[in-house]
């Protein structure tokens, strides 16, 4: 027998025993003590988990996004707990973010379970292991039968990997795997750990986009099912080979092999969308309405946008010839988006001293749109989920949500994950929005901000019922997996979906690219919705970055030189573009459909473009090299000469002219005095001197990251454990070390902070914008290492102390701040290690334009120097409260060796 032939027959098998069996599983979630009523197509999919699960079948649950999957996974558990009498143990592996969602899930509708939720720090996992082994113990004086105190055990897919030595012992009845798609990759570590170190015969995968971009990624998710069905990826490629190839999908044998590959997956897949529920009747969900928006540029981003065209032509013209390699495209490529998102991305375009005001919205087509549209949607009583791919592009909007005083939260991968969950219970309280007090529609959240890879995967927010994306996203199921965390059941609104696109630029290549992808998915599992192909996970491929780059060239270059345009836009013509997307809601309630909206059309009366398909867009620009070749070198005709140096603004900025160089000489000869007589005397200063310029490094760089954490800045371990480290905290002149706070903390550190602190004021070495380093040493005046990392104290003089004064201290200097900062930048870079501070200038009543300059200063400096900076502040007043759940012991056959090596491990 063949290979096609074994995988006709293995679904024929599984098939004719599927319809023997229909009659006997049916469900009534009564008898396995579910407290929720199940819809219909719940229950179809619990009656098919559980006949597959008497067939032994391992299969792949491929419900759209936002149809219930997690009930469903549940209630097969509750099933083999209450019904099966299984004595388990269960396993769920799935991404952090979504853990909050399973624990909550499992307490309402299986009380029955028993759940662990096994994440957190290495502590309190040791924690937990270390509770089992006493409950195992324990047990074990009473009775002879063993058992652990759990049904199912939840962990993610990275403390899989860290915990594998203790987690790869357990016998697990059945494994369910949610947000498969991590597992597209057979090569990837957590493929290959799992299936070679884990013990779990019985698994289900649950993913909402089965298939994403070709057919080796399917058969990655099959054969983890069912290895010896679906054998080698070389036989199964082979089998449907003109089914995987683009050229061949219109063939006969192309369409003969799609049948085959659709009843073959039929057997092992449940797959069910929601238009295809909602024709059937048997799902009612509120409709969504898509409409992209295109931005204009405004004058400074076109400069932007130019200088990097321009840069970059020596690399636009190697394209052609094919020496360019996919990491040049990809930077030339990201670069041309972030002047599409933000000038202000790049170090050195916003003015100093850095001032929070109306230039950060005006200086962005996007951030101009986007400003009318919240305005109307706060007005009207709407919630919006806001995303963007770029953590840079969210600490912008962050910004600006600060100046317009928008109540936000915000999720993206710096948020750790207690936060995180925080953040979403706070988002989904919907009693604020329900209630008809302002005051309370005012203190709940009106925005989520969230990174569309960090915030894109399984999280339900149903609160929202508008939804826009900033910025796209390479792949765009990532985008239509985002949009799903709105559009989802328990979603009583209307949706609407806000696609920000700027026109006549790469974004619009980049749109129209994604639109026009092959339809995989709907070929093979026949989607409605025909789920546009994307590229991988990671990025783009360079065959795509090729095709984005020449799909430039259907641009006029001489229209990003008329500056009419721009100043057409007015803030009427705004509002009023923003008041017909806001109106489309409703007007346009024509079921799921997408629209497209071009301000400058509106301007010369036109209307609202309905898209119908990829097809009704004549976009296609492929790989023809002639007409780029012409674009390129019209473009170089078309471009003035004084935009050329626009991107070198950051680098100009402070270059010292010829009297800052004499004066400078003066400084230097007295400074050598000094420093003798400082040796004489036998005192050595610590206080680092002035960077000499900045890092020969491209302005362009998007290496570095100001980071915002929870807990104590002295304590650098907790977040960094085997990096160096310096901690960075301000102090005054008067060479008095401080009480309580900070200054206790730096204090038990290590006692030479306090005295180089005070034996500096001594000798005259106390000055604003003075940065003292210290590091930290042991007993022997060795470097003291922590985790084999090295750490430093930095002092810096940013406050004068008068006692004449009615207020002796002053405030923080922000000219003495930035030079501080600068000086412990070019530290970090130097040592390869990151800087930990408090959060400076932010009180509660406070200015917060105060803490604008000093976010702007940080975020300068580690683009400037490549480095991490890390913010500390308090915890929520809410702590996150853990749940409990009744205790209910199962018997574990045949695990003694499983609770014996627990007790070990401890």
């Amino acid at each position: 027998m063949d290979y096609k032939q074994r995988l006709i027959a293995a679904a024929k098998y599984v098939c004719d025993g599927d319809a023997r069996a229909a009659d006997e599983a049916r469900v009534d979630s009564s008898e396995f003590e579910i407290t929720v009523s199940l819809k219909p197509h719940q229950v179809e999919g619990v009656s098919w988990l559980i006949r597959r699960y008497h067939l032994g079948v391992n299969v792949i649950l491929g419900d759209e996004m936002g149809l219930g999957k997690t009930l469903q996974a549940i209630s097969l558990l509750s099933y083999l707990k209450v019904c099966r009498k299984s004595p388990g143990p269960f396993l769920v592996l799935c991404p952090l973010s979504v853990t909050d969602g399973w624990v909550s899930e499992v307490a309402n509708f299986t009380p029955k379970l028993r759940l662990l939720r096994y994440v957190g720090e290495k502590e309190h996992r040791r924690k937990l292991r270390r509770e089992m082994h006493e409950y195992v113990e324990e047990l074990s004086l009473s009775s002879h039968v063993p058992s652990l105190p759990f049904d199912v055990l939840l962990t993610t897919y990275d403390i899989a990997l860290i915990d594998q030595d203790f987690l790869s012992q357990f016998p697990w009845h059945y494994a369910i795997i949610d947000e498969a798609q991590r597992l597209k990759n057979p090569s990837s570590v957590l493929y290959n750990i799992l299936r070679e170190r884990f013990i779990m015969p019985r698994k289900l995968l649950m993913t909402g986009t089965p298939i994403q971009n070709n057919l080796t990624e399917l058969w990655a998710l099959m054969h983890f099912c069912m290895p010896l069905v679906f054998g080698s990826l070389e036989q199964f490629l082979s089998t449907f080979k003109e089914a995987g190839d683009p050229a061949f999908q219109v063939g006969e044998k192309a369409r003969e092999q799609f049948k085959i590959l659709k009843n073959v997956l039929g057997a092992f897949m449940l797959r069910r969308t929601k238009s295809k529920l909602m024709k059937c009747g048997t799902l009612s969900l509120p409709p969504v309405t898509e409409i992209t928006v295109m931005a204009p540029l405004v004058p400074l981003q076109k400069k932007v946008y130019i200088s990097i065209l321009r840069k970059e032509l020596p690399k636009l013209l190697a394209l052609a010839s094919g020496a360019s390699n996919a990491q040049s495209l990809h930077n030339v490529v990201i670069q041309l988006r972030k002047a599409c998102n933000h000038p202000y991305l790049f170090p050195g375009i916003e003015p100093e001293p850095y001032q929070e005001g109306e230039h950060l919205v005006q200086v962005s087509g996007k951030l101009l749109v986007l400003d009318q549209l919240l305005q109307k949607l706060h007005n009207s009583g709407h919630r919006v989920l806001l995303f963007a791919q770029m953590t840079h592009t969210l600490d912008i909007l962050q910004d600006f949500l600060e100046l317009r005083k928008y109540t936000y939260e915000r999720l993206d991968g710096s948020i750790r994950a207690e936060e995180r969950f925080a953040a979403i219970r706070s988002f989904s309280q919907k009693s604020a929005k329900k209630s008809h007090s302002a005051d309370a529609y005012q203190s709940s959240p009106f925005v989520f901000l969230i990174s569309t890879r960090a915030g894109g995967v399984g999280l339900n927010l149903v609160a929202a019922d508008t939804v826009i994306f900033y910025e796209q996203d390479w792949n765009p199921q990532v985008d239509k997996q985002a949009l799903q965390r709105a559009h989802r059941i328990g979603q009583i609104s209307h949706v609407l979906s806000i696609n920000l696109v700027t026109s006549h630029t790469i974004e619009e290549v980049i749109m129209r690219r994604a639109e026009r992808k092959l339809r995989l998915s709907h070929n093979v599992i026949g989607d409605d919705n025909l789920e546009q192909e994307g590229t991988n996970a990671e990025g783009t491929e360079a065959g795509d970055l090729k095709s984005i780059i020449f799909g430039l060239h259907v641009f006029d270059p001489m229209e990003m030189n008329i500056e009419k345009s721009d100043d057409q836009l007015k803030m009427d013509e705004l509002t009023g573009l923003a008041e017909k997307v806001i109106e489309s809601r409703h007007e346009l309630d024509v079921g799921d459909r997408k629209f497209k909206i071009n301000p400058m059309d509106l301007m010369d009366g036109h209307d609202l473009v309905v898209q119908e398909g990829p097809e009704s867009i004549a976009f296609n620009p492929g790989l023809d090299e002639a007409s780029y070749m012409s674009w390129v070198e019209k473009f170089k005709q078309a471009s003035p000469e004084d935009d050329k140096d626009m991107l070198d603004l950051g680098n100009r900025r402070g270059l010292p002219d010829e009297k800052h160089v004499k004066a400078e000489a003066v400084r230097r000869k007295a400074e050598e005095r000094k420093l003798s007589k400082w040796e004489a005397l036998g005192y050595h200063s610590l206080s680092v001197s002035n960077p000499v310029g900045p890092p020969n490094q491209d302005v362009m760089s998007d290496s570095g990251s100001v980071r915002f954490v929870y807990g104590d800045c002295t304590n650098t371990a907790a977040v960094c454990p085997s990096e160096p480290t310096i901690i960075f905290s301000c102090v005054d002149d008067s060479g008095n070390w401080g009480h309580g706070g900070l200054f206790d903390a730096l204090a038990r550190l290590s006692s030479t902070i306090p005295e180089a602190y005070e034996r500096a004021s001594e000798f005259g070495d106390l000055h604003l914008g003075d940065l003292h380093l210290i590091e930290i040493t042991d007993d022997h005046g060795e470097p003291s290492t922590h985790n084999n990392a090295r750490q430093w104290v930095s002092l810096a003089v940013v406050q004068s102390y008068n006692p004449r004064r009615k207020v002796p201290r002053s405030n923080i200097s922000v000219a003495d701040l930035e030079v501080c900062l600068a000086k412990a930048s070019f530290s970090a870079a130097q040592y390869s290690a990151s800087i930990h501070m408090p959060r400076i200038n932010f009180q509660d009543g406070s200015d917060r334009s105060e803490w604008y300059t000093v976010e702007r200063l940080l975020r300068k400096y580690a683009a400037m120097y490549g480095i991490n900076i890390y913010v500390y502040y308090f915890r929520r007043a809410c702590p996150f409260v853990l749940m409990a759940y009744d205790v209910y012991t199962s018997v574990l056959g045949g695990i003694e060796d499983v609770l014996r090596y627990i007790m070990n491990s401890c």
